[in-house]
């Protein structure tokens, strides 16, 4: 598995999914989410389609739809219409604020101009026929059932990984069930954690262990790239912030060319060693993180913090305080780390809260 510098999710990251997440893409197992990938699949095909041979229409005053070389008319989701707007040059914010007819015009004209070969429509297979995605030839689709189907494979042979608890439906307060399995038009997403097996973190002065956990995120309509991330941790909240988070290992590939495929191959054999491996090799890179030292006072850590993730020195005091004042030593690069992350999960803008756990992931990436 290869490394990725900066962690592609932070301890925020199932919390967002969590939090956002309709009732309707919210799966209470892996196997429930592959059966609805698979019938997603089984439905859908892929189809190449000349550029200036697309057409748009306006079947109503407030909706488009696309008509293929043959006369078929096929309904537009909302990314796929995005896709559409981007391919012929039209910002689909502005399109929006148009009548249908004229946003019509607008796309047809743009992809009248382009000079490229074709494109590849993502559409269903049958009537009524909706188009998924407009992507170019290149795209590699990797199908969500395939990647399902290999998790599931992990966890019959380690039947410890299982969905973490989560507040149902993303409601505060509400009966906790297996959460963190989800599937939308955009993309998939999974996050499983292993309860039991845990490790001493040195640092913890509640010695309560850590945990190892993993992400997985794919898209195949081209919303995002195909990524795995595996990571240690303290403890999963009933709505999925992740406490304690050390990143170890990431996947991430664009969907592009055949080798993705390969190189996910790759990378889930690179898993399962890893659910096999001793728990001392997870031991000595906690060592590492937890040992090393960003400098011998207070003052040396703000000014080694402050040069090599050019943060305020305000921000560097704040998330020292909190190190302090949580773990065994705040001046070690983890000890710092969780109080970058304690500061994040105060922080009221997302924004700013993003900034402060790409910090943490960038700190952890110097020492590995």
């Amino acid at each position: 598995m290869q490394s990725t510098g900066v962690a592609a999710v932070t301890a925020f990251t199932a919390h967002r999914e969590w939090a956002s997440r309709p009732p309707d893409e919210r799966f209470a197992s892996v196997s429930s989410l592959y059966e609805a990938a698979r019938i997603r699949r089984e439905r859908t095909e892929e189809r190449i389609i000349e550029t200036n041979q697309i057409r748009t229409e306006a079947p109503t005053d407030d909706a488009l739809a696309l008509r293929g070389p043959s006369g078929e008319i096929a309904a537009l989701t909302n990314w796929s219409f995005e896709q559409l707007a981007g391919i012929a040059g039209a910002p689909p914010k502005y399109l929006r604020t148009l009548p249908a007819s004229i946003a019509s015009s607008a796309i047809n004209y743009g992809l009248q101009r382009q000079q490229r070969d074709g494109h590849q429509l993502f559409a269903d297979r049958a009537e009524p026929w909706t188009v998924h995605a407009v992507t170019s030839q290149r795209y590699a689709r990797v199908h969500h059932d395939e990647l399902a189907a290999r998790v599931l494979d992990l966890m019959g042979d380690h039947p410890a990984w299982q969905l973490p608890l989560g507040y149902k439906d993303g409601v505060y307060g509400a009966e906790r069930v297996p959460s963190g399995a989800y599937l939308g038009d955009r993309d998939m997403f999974l996050f499983l954690v292993d309860g039991n097996r845990s490790l001493d973190d040195p640092t913890d002065r509640s010695h309560a262990g850590m945990f190892r956990g993993f992400i997985l995120r794919n898209s195949d309509v081209g919303a995002a790239a195909l990524t795995l991330d595996l990571f240690l941790f303290r403890a999963v909240c009933a709505n999925h912030l992740i406490w304690g988070f050390h990143h170890v290992a990431g996947f991430r590939r664009r969907h592009v060319g055949a080798s993705i495929h390969e190189a996910w191959t790759e990378s889930l054999q690179t898993v399962r060693d890893a659910l096999d491996a001793n728990l001392d090799d997870d031991r000595a890179t906690l060592l590492r993180v937890t040992t090393q030292e960003l400098g011998p006072t207070r003052e040396d850590v703000l000014e080694a913090v402050v040069t090599r993730l050019d943060m305020s020195r305000k921000q560097a005091a704040e998330a020292y305080a909190l190190a302090e004042a949580h773990e065994a030593n705040p001046r070690s690069v983890w000890g710092y780390v969780q109080g970058l992350t304690r500061l994040s999960q105060c922080t009221p803008w997302q924004d700013g809260r993003f900034s402060l756990d790409q910090a943490a992931s960038r700190l952890i990436a110097m020492v590995n």
